[in-house]
């Protein structure tokens, strides 16, 4: 399987040479994402950090009640991480679906932009104006995590699901790669909201993904060596991972210097939709003509509104056969 393959080659992967202990040459602040290893134990993985460039601007648009972006900034820190496993071209989305207050959640990672959406059911805002966190099975009902990638029309996507049966976003996704993938994963998403007295809030995320090395004859029984950084992994704390004053290379050497931490230069992350007006008005081409008509606005334009990014498109019907 394509995306099978894709996560166990970067937990074979070689480290460059330049690389140092604990450190990289570019520090890694907010809104970017980096490979690491651990040299005395058989673990690869990736850690992100998000802010203002990355997630901030895609929760503050849709002003969604405060469960709900909690949940889709999770989502979208695990579409980070699980889509920069992957060496290959490709857009990994991660979609989670259910028949409750959120029918529907949606982030995509593609090349470093990340886009992200949620779709609440009639009445929904209202009954989760005031909660907090709430359970993904809960949020969304009896559903299912689905993570597709997605290598564009001349190819057949990749798609595995998952049964929303975790306590957490990071609990369903572990579970994905144990039972479908055959990967032991350590999975840890935090989202929160930076407040400071003399500027808006903030939304901030980060996530670390752990991966063990598969055993062969050269590495020995890899097990043990998992079991005592899976210990080291458990002990990393949410308000670690988006701790603006804690950089992501220093967490890592907090959580595992005893191992010996290498980290690899991070590469950067954005808010980046791709929606663009060729794109729909080729996608309004295949309605019917009549539906079409009825769509025409008294200025004489179809007006049309991606729902990740909110930009409105206004589209002459003659463009579309209507």
């Amino acid at each position: 399987m394509v995306l099978r393959q894709a996560v166990r080659a970067i937990a074979e992967r070689r480290l460059k040479p330049h690389l140092s202990p604990f450190m990289t040459d570019t520090p890694l602040t907010d809104d970017l994402i980096a490979g690491f290893s651990l040299d005395n134990a058989p673990v690869r993985g990736r850690i992100v950090r998000m802010a203002s460039g990355a997630l901030d601007p895609i929760l503050c648009r849709h002003d969604y009640p405060r469960p709900v972006a909690l949940l889709l900034g999770e989502a979208l820190t695990l579409a980070a991480l699980i889509g920069s496993l992957l060496k290959i071209e490709g857009r990994l989305v991660v979609q989670a679906q259910g028949e409750s207050l959120v029918p529907l959640l949606v982030a995509e990672h593609s090349s470093g932009g990340l886009r992200g959406y949620a779709r609440l059911a009639e009445g929904a805002g209202e009954q989760l104006a005031r909660a907090n966190r709430i359970p993904p099975a809960e949020l969304l009902g009896a559903g299912s995590l689905i993570l597709t990638l997605d290598r564009g029309p001349s190819v057949a996507p990749y798609q595995g699901i998952v049964a929303l049966n975790g306590d957490t976003l990071a609990a369903c996704a572990e579970n994905y790669f144990r039972t479908s993938e055959q990967v032991d994963t350590g999975i840890r998403l935090a989202v929160g909201e930076l407040m400071r007295a003399d500027a808006p809030s903030t939304w901030r995320a980060g996530g670390i993904l752990i991966q063990r090395v598969a055993s062969d004859d050269a590495r020995g029984d890899t097990r043990e060596d998992w079991s005592r950084a899976s210990i080291l992994f458990g002990t990393v704390k949410d308000e670690e991972l988006i701790d603006p004053a804690l950089p992501g290379d220093r967490l890592l050497y907090r959580l595992f210097h005893e191992e010996g931490v290498r980290m690899e230069t991070p590469t950067p992350l954005d808010d980046r939709c791709t929606c663009n007006e060729e794109r729909l008005t080729n996608l309004m081409r295949t309605f019917p003509k009549d539906e079409l008509q009825d769509l025409i606005e008294p200025d004489g334009q179809l007006h049309a509104r991606c729902q990740f990014c909110a930009r409105e498109y206004l589209i002459d019907p003659k463009a579309v056969g209507a």
